[in-house]
């Protein structure tokens, strides 16, 4: 089953999307369920495909050669680079890899690489095709369906990563953090969406620790007489072992 996500405008093969579901539970306990922030779209910003242009040919290359057959992807300005450079990360077959814009000891701009490497076969995936109903309560931790146990946070997330996961399926808040229940820290958590008020064409997570790293890509919708409460959502969740890192 073939990607159906665009790839970045380099040379690279879309990847097939390996193994079956993901597991549904961690000895850790239920996952939290987060209050939804609002996910504003700023006009202003470039989009994803203009930043990947901006970063270097060879950095750009290295992502993908480390990542292997390319998922999805996104760039995005960086907000802690003085210099306004964009940050990028791939999530692929064989890894999820990030660069970001650092400034060297020679003062001269480059770009620092990480990457959380897979464990060969252990890319699994699930859809979570959400669709309520109208007016239907916003699926948040006290109005999630049925009694649950307490939880406590995942360890690493900020108020703003908990807010944008407030904004998934419950099902989809589960998937992404179950690794994370058990006392595993979130290394990095990066996001980034594009498209327009009631129609995300491109919309992507990452929760990455030291065991285990989880994705979340796809769209949104919000048709006509629904809100953001009851927006529809197509999601691909997706699960890998690490087996090695490269750089913090």
């Amino acid at each position: 089953m073939n990607s159906s996500f665009p790839v970045p405008a380099d040379p690279g093969r879309p990847a097939p999307r390996r193994g079956g579901g993901l597991e549904p539970s961690s000895p850790g306990g239920a996952a939290p369920l987060h209050q939804a922030a609002d996910m504003g779209l700023d006009s202003g910003e470039k989009l994803r495909q203009e930043c990947w242009e901006m970063i270097g040919g060879r950095t750009r290359e290295r992502l993908m050669e480390l990542a292997g057959g390319v998922i999805d992807w996104f760039a995005r300005r960086d907000r802690s680079s003085l210099d306004g450079r964009p940050y990028a990360v791939v999530f692929g077959d064989r890894g999820l890899t990030i660069a970001e814009p650092r400034i060297n000891t020679e003062h001269r701009p480059v770009y620092a690489i990480s990457a959380f490497l897979f464990e060969p076969g252990s890319l699994r995936h699930v859809p979570v095709d959400h669709r309520p109903p109208p007016h239907t309560p916003m699926a948040g931790p006290a109005l999630a369906s049925g009694p649950r146990p307490p939880t406590a946070p995942v360890a690493g997330l900020d108020s703003a990563d908990r807010g944008l996961l407030g904004n998934l399926p419950p099902r989809a808040q589960e998937l992404l953090q179950t690794p994370f229940t058990s006392g595993q820290r979130v290394l990095r958590c990066h996001w980034a969406y594009e498209g327009f008020e009631h129609h995300l064409n491109m919309f992507m997570v990452c929760l990455a620790g030291a065991r285990d790293v989880t994705v979340a890509s796809g769209t949104k919708v919000i048709p006509a007489g629904h809100s953001d409460a009851t927006a529809h959502w197509s999601l691909t969740c997706y699960r890998a072992s690490v087996a090695r890192r490269i750089g913090k």
